[in-house]
């Protein structure tokens, strides 16, 4: 069996021709060179391997494993739900499943995870696919995992591989932050350009600012919008999450982000003091947290970044809404998603949160990525939300 330019064994194809010299008790030596000849008619990425009708075969090999697992978006992160096979006479573990083909997905292995294992405890030691070079950060906590686009995803912008290059931002800065008995570092990303005597930024603020920063590659999205011209020149704040033991409240999360740190940031940087020029967002549960500061502190933000907000919103929103009203208060722009592929209550609940919004007079863009609940689908998203809130013909005003 020899793979070429025109034409690659199947993975049904290996697998049988492996069981027949299996059968045949040819010796590992020869099972374990014809895997090699069949990986590497795949070039530099020979896995996951994936059929025309959405068939997905994912491979491992290892000599010493006991038991494999993949996980990841769509497929799940239930390890005993996904455990892998090991083909008959060889160290190749396999798993095949079926995936939407726009999908991108983020994905792990798990290596002889003990049966009562804790999830933070295998998530903390998964590995990503050493036959996929297509990689990306994950934070809280910090891993790498491994990236899948499927045939009909949407392309991503030249600068998504994260571990390609490294962001460039123009510095980091250490706040502390009393209530949650800390520091927390600040990430500022300055546009190219950056001219703090002749003109004033929109400024938007990015709660879990490390994973922007590490898993979207914020700094190099940005840097291609503006430079196409998609976006005017934007100054981005991305906050560290902070500890696991020190998590705040909402009013808390508002307090410190609206009374600390957008002054601090305003008396040291170029930014629009006009609440219309100023955003906040954030991804899962601190895309919950953005949404309620948002609505709480409409004085201070004038829009919203919301992907895939972790819990049901509507009544505490449409609360919001009416006090806010009340107040005299305009109603934050709101870019929200959410991913195709997430739990069906999710979805339903993201779009519970949208009719909310719009009944409520709030301009809204919604969409849903093709993905689950992670960064290889948000960072998809990504340029659509920067789009909506501070595309160029917006913000002619600042010139």
């Amino acid at each position: 069996m020899s793979g070429s330019a025109l034409f690659r064994p199947t993975f049904t194809d290996l697998r049988a021709e492996v069981e027949r010299r299996a059968a045949h008790d040819a010796s590992p030596a020869d099972i374990a060179a014809l895997i090699d000849e069949f990986l590497a008619a795949g070039g530099d990425t020979p896995a996951p391997l994936i059929e025309y009708d959405g068939a997905v075969t994912w491979l491992f090999r290892s000599s010493t494993a006991q038991s494999v697992s993949v996980v990841g978006d769509v497929i799940g992160y239930r390890p005993e739900m996904t455990r892998m096979t090991r083909l008959q006479g060889s160290d190749l573990f396999y798993w095949t499943a079926y995936l939407p083909l726009d999908a991108h997905i983020a994905y792990a292995f798990v290596v002889d995870a003990p049966e009562n294992h804790s999830h933070i405890r295998w998530n903390e030691t998964c590995l990503p696919d050493p036959l996929n070079t297509q990689r990306i950060i994950m934070t809280d906590p910090l891993r790498v995992m491994s990236v899948l686009d499927m045939p009909g995803a949407s392309s991503l912008l030249a600068s998504c591989d994260t571990l390609a290059e490294i962001p460039v931002f123009a510095g980091v800065h250490v706040m502390q932050n009393a209530a949650a008995g800390g520091w927390q570092r600040l990430w500022v990303y300055l546009p190219p350009g950056y001219d703090p005597d002749t003109r004033r930024y929109p400024t938007l603020y990015l709660l879990n600012g490390e994973a922007y920063l590490l898993s979207a590659g914020l700094p190099l999205i940005l840097d291609q919008l503006i430079d196409e011209h998609e976006i005017t020149p934007i100054i981005v704040v991305m906050i560290e999450s902070p500890p696991r033991a020190h998590r705040l409240s909402s009013a808390g999360w508002a307090r410190f982000i609206a009374d600390d740190v957008v002054p601090w940031i305003d008396a040291r940087y170029a930014t629009s003091s006009d609440p219309v020029d100023r955003i906040i967002g954030g991804a899962d549960a601190q895309a919950t947290r953005a949404l309620t500061i948002a609505f709480q502190r409409a004085n201070v933000f004038g829009g919203v970044v919301a992907q895939s907000p972790q819990m049901p919103l509507a009544p505490r929103i449409a609360t919001l809404l009416k006090r806010n009203r009340a107040r005299g208060y305009g109603t934050p722009r709101c870019y929200v998603d959410v991913g195709r592929y997430d739990e069906p209550a999710a979805i339903e609940a993201t779009q519970a949160l949208c009719a909310t919004l719009v009944s409520g007079g709030a301009a809204v863009s919604y969409q849903d990525v093709a993905g689950g609940r992670s960064f290889a689908a948000w960072r998809a998203a990504l340029p659509d939300a920067l789009r909506f809130h501070f595309g160029v013909s917006a913000f002619a005003h600042l010139e």
